[in-house]
């Protein structure tokens, strides 16, 4: 027992390195609060009890049938299931980037981890566990670090990485005590953490390192808060985002240069609870990545990907290709319409979509961001589009019931009279698009559309004020009205907001603050979500959407709703409602931003200009320190490429003194290689018996049989083989090597990868 002493004694230095340097940066990562020593003693102490009880083998076997059974008792007995259950739940929150629970759970948390690290580490750093899972583990740790973005905790990874890089060095020469190397690796270690800390990076390098993290962070952990469009962001909420109505103060500024072969309405908001004062989501706050092919179903479904029905579907149903670049900042959300078929991104965005249908970036837009969606884009003026919906009304709709449960609901105080109306206007109506177009016509016919409106008091029904009382507004007032009558007359509706882009002979619009807009969405079985705009003139072939259209009197006539409304002349109108920016002044063109001309690629990042503050933003950052993921990345490729150098028959042979190592090399091979297409010795079973047996699978063009005749001769004759019979054994080996199936060549490799030398060795015997 003398003898194991050093030994052990040896392994647990480099298992406290091992676990040192992983455990301290996880907790720092976690919250710098748990980076306390009083976490040494813990590990100290399991490693010494690991280091008893391996001194002897029924020990160690006791020691850990104790253990489970104690760590069984622990956890049913309460307390520990209560701590397991605190530490999972502040860690899942922390990854989610919700710090608050970790300081709680802080002491159960660190004591968790400290413990569970220091076994993992006591097992990776034994020689038979070759240096794969300590490095492995240090490549884990490092991008935690590299993930969270705190690289002041890298230097308490060095004393794990130091154990690595000896664990590497000693699998690559077996012969070789850790503790003569480990004085090597902590010097290179040190060496490289001093030259990567001076601020030598490989711009290029880093930059890519940077954009793979970003990629990760969109992909894999994109939990943060985003900012959400709204119109109170284009001043047409002035009493604030919670309360509809009060003097617009809408703006000039360009927002989106918009290529389409018509008009467009953009989606950006979609709300599905009125409250009386205003609209708000209550889908849920879940997202989903847009390119899941587990979400597949569920895109489907929100975006009407299916309907209608390729059975019923005629000219209106064909997508369309829209393009869109932003022409100055705004929130995370992609401005699309209704029924998106494809999706195309720009630059490094990563898209994502909600349970409302919202689709979002996990930023906020910049000017210069472009994407692009192919989609049909149904209006509810475009001819025969009554037809269609009445006509898929008569289909099974699975998703019917849902829609209805979450876009009929309305707050109890509704007045009687509202409801009335609603039942008056579509009295006459014979089906439900006739329904909401009655609607539609009645708001556009007998309300008056005008941003000089006073402030809506805070008491008073909004949409009830609106139809019995004021009868004018603007287009909040016009898509609440109506989403709140559709509702009242049995059809499912929700209000959008969004903007609305009418292009020009060329099919481009650059689209500006006054372009925002609000309209409503009517769900019809079957068919689907269809656009109604029941604001006057603002219906896709009419006036411009920044443009407001004329003052109606109630009694006065207007044109049919199916055809566009004519421009207003300006005299004796309120400057509030005859302003047209598109007939008093040119359209207005962004200064010195992209042309965005169709024929040049969206996502051609030659063709998007950088503003001169975002290039000098980005020559003025300092450079950071070289990733250290990319270094271990490194050592763990380099470690693999030296484990399959040195464990190759070819490398093996070549090292070896004699011709009987050389020949059981080769045989080695040959049963490694068997064994991986699942063709294995039975005990007891002679080579010649083997090799006939594998001969019977077929598997192979040449017959075995002349090896396992070599193997039986030498074997039992205890003869001494020539180099003849090694060449013999080689081009065998060689011969099922070029034979083998794709599952059995992996299988192959991981035996390679993963079993020791020792191993191997026992089962050419």
């Amino acid at each position: 027992m003398k003898e194991k002493i050093p030994e052990r004694l040896r392994h647990a230095l480099m298992a406290f390195l091992l676990s040192f340097g992983i455990v301290m940066p996880l907790l720092g990562v976690l919250d710098e609060s748990l980076l306390s020593a009083s976490v040494i003693p813990l590990m100290i102490g399991i490693i010494i009890l690991f280091e008893a009880v391996s001194l002897h083998r029924i020990a160690a076997a006791t020691a850990g049938c104790v253990v489970l059974i104690g760590l069984g008792a622990w956890i049913l007995g309460g307390d520990g299931g209560r701590m397991l259950s605190d530490t999972g739940l502040a860690v899942s929150l922390r990854m989610k980037g919700i710090r608050t629970a970790i300081p709680l759970a802080g002491q159960s948390a660190a004591e968790i981890i400290t413990a569970a690290v220091t076994l993992i580490s006591c097992f990776a750093a034994l020689r038979k566990a070759t240096c794969i899972p300590a490095l492995l583990m240090c490549a884990a740790t490092g991008m935690s670090i590299w993930l969270t973005d705190q690289t002041q905790l890298i230097p308490w990874m060095l004393p794990a990485l130091t154990a690595g890089l000896a664990l590497l060095m000693v699998s690559r020469f077996e012969s070789t005590s850790p503790i003569r190397i480990l004085p090597w690796a902590a010097c290179i270690v040190t060496a490289a953490f001093l030259i990567t800390g001076s601020g030598m990076t490989w711009q290029p390098l880093k930059e890519k390192a940077d954009e793979i993290r970003q990629a990760i962070l969109d992909r894999l952990f994109f939990t943060e808060a985003r900012d959400v469009f709204s119109l109170y962001s284009e001043g047409y909420s002035p009493q604030g985002p919670d309360q509809l109505g009060g003097k617009p103060n809408p703006s000039e500024h360009p927002v989106m240069q918009v290529s389409s072969p018509k008009a467009v309405y953009l989606r950006g908001s979609i709300y599905n609870r009125y409250d009386g004062h205003g609209w708000k989501n209550t889908t849920g706050g879940r997202r989903y990545l847009w390119q899941s092919r587990r979400m597949d179903d569920l895109r489907t479904r929100l975006f009407d990907q299916d309907l209608p029905p390729a059975g019923v579907q005629n000219s209106l149903s064909d997508p369309v290709t829209v393009s869109v670049r932003m022409l100055t900042d705004s929130a995370s959300t992609l401005f699309v319409p209704q029924r998106v078929r494809e999706l195309i991104p720009g630059g490094e965005t990563v898209p994502y979509f909600s349970n409302s249908s919202e689709i979002f970036i996990t930023r906020n837009l910049q000017a210069g961001d472009t994407y692009e969606v192919r989609a049909p884009l149904f209006n509810s003026t475009d001819p025969g589009i009554g037809t269609l919906t009445d006509i898929c009304g008569s289909l099974d709709d699975p998703r019917w019931q849902t829609v209805v449960n979450t876009y009929s609901e309305l707050p109890a105080h509704i007045e009687r009279p509202v409801a009335d109306l609603a039942r008056e206007v579509t009295g006459v109506a014979e089906s439900p698009f006739d329904k909401a177009l009655a609607i539609q016509n009645y708001l556009a016919r007998n309300f008056r559309y005008t941003m000089d409106v006073g402030e809506h008091p805070e008491n008073v029904d909004f949409v009830t004020s609106f139809l019995l009382d004021t009868k004018k507004g603007y287009c909040t007032y016009f898509a609440s009205a109506m989403t709140v009558l559709c509702r009242l007359a049995g059809l499912p509706a929700r209000y959008v907001e969004g903007y609305l882009a009418e292009p020009d002979e060329r099919g481009e619009a650059v689209v500006t603050g006054r372009d925002a807009h609000a309209w409503t969405e009517v769900y019809f079985k079957g068919f689907g979500w269809l656009t109604f705009d029941a604001t006057p003139g603002r219906r896709g072939g009419g006036q411009s959407g920044n443009n407001p259209p004329p003052a109606q009197n109630e009694q006065t006539p207007t044109p049919d709703p199916e055809r566009p409304a004519p421009s207003p002349e300006p005299e004796g109108k309120d400057p509030e409602e005859t302003e047209d920016p598109q007939q008093e002044a040119p359209t207005p063109e962004p200064t010195e931003e992209p042309t965005g001309e169709p024929e040049e690629p969206e996502d051609n990042p030659d063709s998007r200009q950088t503003p001169p503050e975002e290039e000098n933003r980005q020559d003025s950052r300092p450079t950071g320190q070289f990733p250290w993921w990319w270094l271990l990345a490194a050592a763990l490729a380099a470690a693999l490429a030296i484990r399959c150098r040195i464990t190759s028959p070819v490398y093996r042979e070549h090292h070896a003194k004699t011709e009987e190592e050389r020949f059981d090399i080769w045989t080695g091979e040959i049963i490694t290689l068997l064994r991986a297409e699942n063709i294995v010795r039975r005990n007891g079973e002679t080579p010649m018996a083997f090799a006939r047996r594998a001969d019977s699978t077929r598997f192979f063009s040449e017959s075995l049989n002349p090896a396992g005749e070599c193997l039986s001769l030498i074997r039992y004759s205890r003869a001494e083989p020539l180099e003849t019979d090694t060449g013999l054994m080689r081009d065998t080996a060689l011969m099922i090597k070029g034979e083998m199936s794709r599952n059995a060549r992996i299988k192959y490799w991981l035996t390679r990868i993963f079993t020791s030398s020792g191993r191997r060795k026992k089962l050419v015997k």
